[in-house]
């Protein structure tokens, strides 16, 4: 199950250029070993005025979840389903609009949209995946062989187990909701990183919350960022095996720092020549060796940051000098080490944390990348499913 293309009317004459998304999606290096699926999913869909919805979504590895790369892919899909529906009635009814709000400043205007968020998008995410879920158990029910699997008095939900992040832009508004592990890093135009979306103690890096917990709409995270205040060149949403394949915890700073440099020095089709590299390195057994899913959000103020090269021109990788030596990688000590919700699994039988790796430069070539849409969304017809290390 695919979600449909992504697309976007032309945006008017001398009107400033929209979000743009690119995205990739690759398979494990444990999950190549194993045989088992990409569990990882991604969609996009474009919003009104050159806005954009975008869903990653990260399946849980464990052998409870044995339909989970469905699961991802259910709730990418509604994911994007339910962010423009957000996005339709914020503008319907003009809350993003300031002077429209009883008290005309945009901490009120934040507020009103994260009770929107709260109130209206997270229960219609989780109501309709548990829907889509069972609509997909019906259609198909569990083989002999996965009833054999599965754990016994397990909710059926609990076999498409999977995590969301989910981006909504619309005007200057970002708008984020996250259940579970993967990161959100906002890159703004000094290099600095901005982690909007409020931290769970829950994750270890083990274990994880999911849509299929007992309570999932406690164990959302929401955030709500005007980027006329906080101005951002880029968003990026990842599942956890890029994360991991990070040598250093702060990596966010780096990466931030790295982004902006390449927006100012690279053009679009080199980013998204690149991505699939990216991800396809934190994929590797020097990496994460976990499905890497990323969507990577490029604000109009980054699409004006984009070095003007010519279409045709030829990519060639970007070497820093002052990252030149700087490219080592090591295995994560977990290296099969597969996510599951966090009240199934005991929280002492997963006491190590994985080792991670980080990387400035991708040097080889990418096979292929993102399709990229001038107004709107850009979407990778990668394999679904979901991840977590």
């Amino acid at each position: 199950m695919h979600p449909p293309p992504a697309s976007a009317p032309a945006s008017p004459p001398g009107h400033p250029p929209g979000w743009r998304v690119l995205t990739a999606s690759e398979r494990g290096a444990s999950h190549e070993a194993a045989q088992t699926p990409n569990q990882d999913a991604v969609a996009t869909q474009p919003t009104i005025g050159g806005g954009v919805v975008a869903a990653v979504a990260d399946g849980h590895g464990h052998w409870r979840h044995l339909r989970s790369a469905r699961g991802s892919r259910i709730a990418a899909a509604i994911g994007c389903e339910v962010g423009q529906e957000l996005a339709d009635l914020l503008e319907r009814e003009k809350i993003l609009h300031s002077e429209q709000h009883a008290v005309a400043d945009q901490a009120a205007v934040a507020d009103a949209v994260l009770a929107l968020v709260n109130d209206f998008a997270v229960p219609a995410v989780i109501d309709r995946w548990r829907a889509a879920v069972l609509a997909d158990l019906a259609a198909d029910p569990f083989t002999d062989a996965e009833q054999d699997q599965r754990q016994r008095g397990d909710d059926a939900t609990i076999a498409y187990g999977s995590t969301l992040l989910l981006a909504i832009t619309l005007g200057s508004w970002l708008i984020l909701a996250q259940i579970g592990d993967g990161d959100v890093v906002g890159v703004r135009a000094d290099g600095t990183a901005s982690l909007p979306v409020p931290t769970d103690p829950l994750l270890d890096g083990m274990v994880t919350t999911s849509l299929c917990g007992r309570d999932p709409s406690s164990d959302f995270r929401v955030a709500v960022t005007d980027t006329s205040a906080d101005p951002l060149l880029a968003v990026l949403l990842a599942t956890d095996g890029y994360g991991n394949a990070q040598l250093v915890e702060a990596w966010p700073g780096a990466f931030s720092s790295d982004l902006a440099w390449l927006l100012r020095n690279r053009d679009e089709q080199w980013l998204a020549s690149q991505l699939p590299a990216w991800a396809s390195r934190c994929a590797s057994a020097d990496g994460s060796a976990d499905d890497t899913t990323v969507a990577l959000l490029i604000s109009p103020a980054g699409v004006a940051e984009l070095a003007p090269v010519p279409r045709g021109t030829p990519t060639t990788p970007v070497v820093r000098d002052d990252l030149v030596g700087s490219d080592e990688t090591t295995i994560p000590a977990v290296l099969n080490g597969d996510t599951a919700a966090s009240e199934q699994v005991p929280h002492e039988s997963h006491p190590i944390e994985p080792a991670t790796t980080r990387f400035h430069d991708v040097t080889e070539p990418a096979s292929a990348g993102p399709v990229l849409a001038d107004t709107g969304a850009n979407q990778t017809d990668s394999p679904a499913g979901a991840d977590s290390q």
